[in-house]
């Protein structure tokens, strides 16, 4: 058995000296070669030893490939998603875009009302925060309010402002994630 192990060693290291002499190996790579041979020829269990751990390094590279492989296929997986994702929001706030309320007027034929015309009241610097004119039905009435602010002051003096036209039950009402608060009073809010 021992002498049919050296022997298909022996022919497997003359393979590889041939298939290394058709690379053309220098002096000391032959004789590094020959030298390697030579120690296998006398314990061929080593042989044995190297080729397991050959194939175990083998087998544990294949693994790696193949969990890698599809750790690449659930990226792309997740990236198709998220584009997808992305592809509706980005069709959501283009439609967002094209239904805010504008202050430039459309093209064709439209009509405004007139509030008035003031030389000097200005409203101007309220262009940007006055696009939503709404009317909330409250007990059978109706309650208008016009824009949003951020910013109490800015909302007091366009109320201000308002009542210089002649509206002189204006006054600034809050909301708290949409819903009006009933107690509160702007001018309590300002004189504390």
């Amino acid at each position: 058995m021992k002498q049919i192990l050296v022997a298909f060693l022996t022919l497997i290291f003359i393979g590889s000296f041939i298939s290394a002499e058709a690379q053309t190996l220098s002096k000391s790579e032959k004789k590094a070669l020959k030298k390697e041979i030579k120690t296998y020829k006398k314990d061929p269990e080593k042989w044995v030893r190297m080729m397991n751990k050959q194939k175990s390094t083998v087998k544990g590279l294949e693994d790696e490939i193949d969990a890698l492989k599809l750790q690449l296929k659930e990226a792309k997986d997740k990236n198709k998603e998220l584009q997808t994702k992305m592809s509706i929001l980005n069709d959501k706030y283009t439609n967002l875009l094209n239904t805010m309320p504008s202050t430039k007027l459309p093209m064709g034929t439209v009509y405004q009302v007139q509030m008035g015309y003031y030389q000097y009241l200005d409203l101007v610097s309220f262009n940007n925060k006055l696009k939503v004119v709404k009317a909330e039905e409250i007990d059978g009435a109706k309650r208008y309010v016009i824009g949003h602010f951020d910013d109490l002051m800015d909302a007091v003096q366009f109320s201000n402002d308002i009542k210089a036209l002649g509206i002189s039950d204006a006054f600034v009402s809050q909301y708290i994630d949409g819903n009006r608060n009933m107690d509160f009073d702007a001018l309590e809010v300002i004189s504390r």
